[in-house]
Formats: C-alpha cells, sequence, structure tokens
C-alpha cells in the first residue's frame, strides 16, 4: 500500500538563501517519502543563472511586483503573495532560512496558515534592532513562529533558551553555508582566478547601515591605508543594488583597486579564496571567510555571529575611521596564514534536519 508524500514548501528570496537552501532541497529530494516545493518569492529578481547552475536545482520563480526600495511595500507583497500561495496548495510544512523579508513574510502567513514552520538557522542575535535592520527584528519574530528552530551554533541555541524557546525544539545542526561550501570545495580551488596584482584584499559594501557617512567613512579609511601601502591591492565588488554605488566609485580610478560588478557565486570564491583578506558588512562572508581560512575586517558596529571575532578570524570595526584603520593594520600584519575551519558545524546539517523532519513528519 502506498503512502501519500509529505509535502514540503521550502521558500527563498534571495541569492544567500538559495545558496544555503540548495543543499537541503537537495537532500530531501532524494526520499521520496517528501514531496519538496522549492518557491522563489523574486526578491531579488534573479538569483542568477550561474548559482542556479552551480547546484543543478532550480526554484519555480513566482512574480513580485516592482516594490522600488520601499521596505513596507515589499512586505506587503511578499505577505500577500505567500498567504495566496498557501491558500493554493496544501503543504505538512514550510521552511525558510535566515534574517530576509521572504523569510519574514513566510513565516508569518505559515504562521496565520496554521502551518508547522521549521526555522534555518534560528537564533542568530544582536538583540540591536538597528543593527543588522530590518534583519535582527525579522529574525526574532521568526522565532515566535516557529514550530522547529534548526540552530547553527552552541551560542545560536543559548540565545534561543534565555529567550524562553522549549529546548526539545531547538535542534542545533549546524548552518547549511557548510554543506554548500564542501559540495563546491573542489571547484573554487581548482578555478583560475582574475589576472590580478597581488597581494590583494576583496571587500563588499551593501548593507543599509553602511550607506551614506559610514561609506564614506569606510572609504576615507581605505584610501589613507593604501597610501601607505602601495603594494597592497584592493578588489571591490558592487552589489546590484546601484545605492551602494556612489561611495564605491570613488575608488575607480585608484591605482591599487579594481572595481568590479557582483559576480557570480563560485567565481566570487575563487576570487577570496585566492586573496589574503576579506573586508564586508555581510553577515555571509563573516561564515565563508573561516572556511577559506582568511582574516575578515567587519564594517559593523555588532555581529550575530561572535565565533567568528572569538577565534580570531575577524575583528569588527564599524565604521569609524580610526577603527578601520586599527582592523586593516591587524589584518596587512597577520604573520601567518588562518587555518581553514568551521564554526558551524561539519557539512551534515542537511542531513541532520533531513532526519528530523523524518522523525516529525513520518513517525
Amino acid at each position: 500500500m502506498s503512502t501519500k508524500p509529505r509535502s514540503i514548501a521550502i521558500w527563498v528570496g534571495t541569492r544567500p538563501e538559495y545558496i544555503k537552501m540548495a543543499p537541503l532541497v537537495l537532500e530531501l529530494k532524494k526520499d521520496p517519502r517528501f514531496l519538496v516545493h522549492f518557491i522563489h518569492s523574486g526578491q531579488h529578481e534573479s538569483l542568477g543563472k550561474g548559482t542556479g547552475k552551480l547546484f543543478g536545482i532550480r526554484p519555480v520563480e513566482l512574480n513580485l511586483p516592482p516594490t522600488h526600495g520601499r521596505l513596507k511595500l515589499l512586505e506587503q507583497e511578499l505577505q500577500n503573495q505567500a498567504s495566496t500561495w498557501f491558500r493554493e496548495h496544501s503543504v505538512d510544512c514550510v521552511l525558510v532560512q535566515g534574517d530576509t523579508a521572504t523569510a519574514y513574510c513566510v513565516a508569518k502567513a505559515a504562521h496565520s496558515s496554521g502551518i508547522p514552520l521549521g526555522h534555518v538557522e534560528a537564533g542568530l542575535r544582536t538583540y540591536d534592532l538597528t543593527q543588522p535592520f530590518p534583519e535582527e527584528g525579522y529574525r526574532q519574530a521568526i522565532t515566535k513562529w516557529s514550530t522547529w528552530h534548526y540552530s547553527p551554533s552552541e551560542q545560536a541555541s543559548l540565545n534561543l533558551i534565555r529567550e524562553g524557546i522549549d529546548s526539545t525544539t531547538i535542534h542545533q545542526v549546524g548552518n547549511t553555508i557548510v554543506d554548500a561550501f564542501e559540495s563546491l570545495k573542489q571547484q573554487i580551488y581548482s578555478s583560475t582566478s582574475l589576472d590580478l596584482p597581488t597581494p590583494y584584499w576583496v571587500m563588499t559594501l551593501h548593507r543599509r547601515e553602511s550607506q551614506g557617512e559610514p561609506a564614506k567613512h569606510v572609504i576615507e579609511a581605505l584610501k589613507s591605508h593604501l597610501s601607505m601601502h602601495p603594494s597592497q591591492h584592493l578588489v571591490v565588488i558592487r552589489h546590484p543594488n546601484p545605492k551602494t554605488h556612489p561611495p564605491l566609485n570613488e575608488l575607480k580610478d585608484h591605482p591599487q583597486v579594481k572595481l568590479l560588478d557582483a559576480l557570480e557565486y563560485l567565481p566570487f570564491l575563487t576570487l577570496c579564496a585566492h586573496s589574503d583578506g576579506v573586508l564586508s558588512d555581510s553577515g555571509g562572508l563573516q561564515e565563508e571567510a573561516s572556511l577559506l581560512g582568511l582574516p575578515i575586517v567587519v564594517f559593523r558596529e555588532v555581529t550575530e555571529r561572535p565565533e567568528v571575532m572569538e577565534a580570531g578570524y575577524g575583528k569588527l570595526v564599524g565604521t569609524d575611521t580610526e577603527k578601520i584603520h586599527i582592523g586593516l593594520n591587524w589584518m596587512q600584519t597577520l604573520e601567518k596564514p588562518l587555518n581553514k575551519c568551521s564554526f558551524y558545524g561539519d557539512g551534515t546539517s542537511s542531513k541532520a534536519i533531513h532526519a528530523h523532519l523524518v522523525d516529525v513528519l513520518l513517525s
């Protein structure tokens, strides 16, 4: 007698979500007892054709009306989209990842529809609702609606416990970014990087908190540091959001700087792997830097990934010029390469989540 497969909806809206959820989708799709709906909300208009080919799986693309960078409108459209989808499809559970607008709105819609919700990468916290904004608020709200919390680290699990979350619903599985990285590792190191002068650092700067005056402070500090270190080079990757471009464009004619448009994921990791370090306000790059054995200077006042800083792989400098100089000098004077390591599991997070879903949905 055949049993109807359990239906799971996995939603993503941005490239980082796709990268972190692709290994889990592939893992669950191997199990005929599950029917997996992999859905892209359209929050980022394109996940990137190269990224889709990289993991061999692409989600169903939904249409999202233009929101013109207006956060409230984005939330309204995503909420309507998710609520409509749940009315038209019957699923046994929903999985979201991280702290994006898509994760927040899908989680809210699932909760309103009475559908069990699993939160991948649960428990990250800065406890400052302005940093990162709006992500810190999103992740705290998702926690309230979640049935199961898939935590990436001991610190994240402790955060949830301190907030009163039932410990039996917290599952410390590591971070699926490690699964993704392990699946790509051979390609990362066998690929050829761009023809660039060495040594070089890789920089990204795209967060809302960094725009305007903070970004100007970062650029000022970088120009000063490069003038004192004429053999040091910098590769700056511009985010697709044009609002982040003006301060970065000030570096376009600098002889020690190479300005590039956004790269697909594998070329970006290869570029970083051949570098001597990373400068960024990104959350995900804090995880990837240690996997690559690279130091990272973080243009944030607070971080939800303290493990990286505590282990000596990163410096939290914000956008204060003096602190940035301290961070850059730290990276400039590191005497030996850092070991490649993971603070977020051994690359089996997807298998652990799979095993738990078997237990709760099929037992």
